[in-house]
């Protein structure tokens, strides 16, 4: 008898002994629900969230305010999630975070020389169960798949953080979000922050979204402007494309 015939009477006893729901394709399961990270992010994603065993990308090249944006994300996955894991390239300081008030006790920061240790990392730690992983690295193509297997299974939550994704790291993703510096934002002489797009680039667990103008401020203290870390805070001020929503701050 061929594997598959032998297969399909398998499933046809264990239905017959234990009901037609006792099996279930994966294909038919529900997507798991998403994590409602508490940014504007989850008001373009068009389902509440930031989806579970999927990867997210922020792109754009430049200080567009991407990396404020996963900095807020990273910093609220510290206080809402067990693990929330960075993998860095080289350059991550944690000291970025501490206007956004993390959980130090939840963040674990792994240090990637090479993006093979990065894809291997990033595999290993979404299929263990990582609530959060923030990628601040590229990922070799062949690490994808195991890593995009063992989100799915663990429910993780990835984010990626890059100027501009090779095609295999876009096709990865499922939503990715595209940042664009419009201006930089002066007030008596000092910088205090800049004005930026956030876009909608691909959504595939729901319709795209449009997009978002959004006002990022800087910490105001004595240090010279070139000196002021990118971002404190993320105010959404405008929709385009969805319905008229209320101002999401972070």
């Amino acid at each position: 008898m061929q594997a598959q015939p032998k297969l399909e009477l398998a499933i046809d006893s264990i239905r017959l002994r234990f009901g037609s729901q006792a099996l279930t394709r994966a294909g038919e399961l529900p997507p798991p629900a998403p994590w409602p990270s508490g940014t504007l992010v989850d008001h373009l994603t068009g389902i509440g969230g930031l989806p579970r065993g999927r990867l997210t990308l922020l792109t754009g090249s430049g200080t567009c305010g991407k990396l404020t944006v996963a900095l807020a994300l990273l910093a609220n996955a510290t206080r809402e999630l067990a693990h929330a894991i960075v993998i860095d390239g080289g350059g991550f300081d944690p000291t970025w975070l501490l206007p956004f008030s993390p959980e130090p006790g939840a963040l674990t920061i792994v240090r990637a020389p090479a993006p093979e240790i990065a894809g291997e990392a990033a595999a290993t730690l979404a299929r263990a169960g990582a609530g959060f992983l923030l990628l601040l690295c590229d990922v070799p193509e062949h690490w994808l798949g195991p890593l995009e297997s063992g989100a799915n299974r663990s429910g993780s939550v990835m984010v990626g953080v890059i100027d501009a994704p090779n095609r295999a790291l876009a096709h990865a993703s499922s939503f990715s979000l595209g940042f664009s510096r419009r201006e930089w934002m002066w007030e008596r002489g000092q910088l205090v922050g800049l004005q930026v797009n956030a876009r909608c680039l691909k959504n595939r667990v729901a319709p795209p979204l449009g997009e978002t103008e959004l006002e990022i401020r800087y910490p105001l203290s004595p240090r010279h402007p070139a000196d002021y870390i990118t971002g404190i805070s993320e105010i959404a001020i405008a929709y385009q494309g969805v319905l008229p929503r209320a101002s999401a701050v972070v």
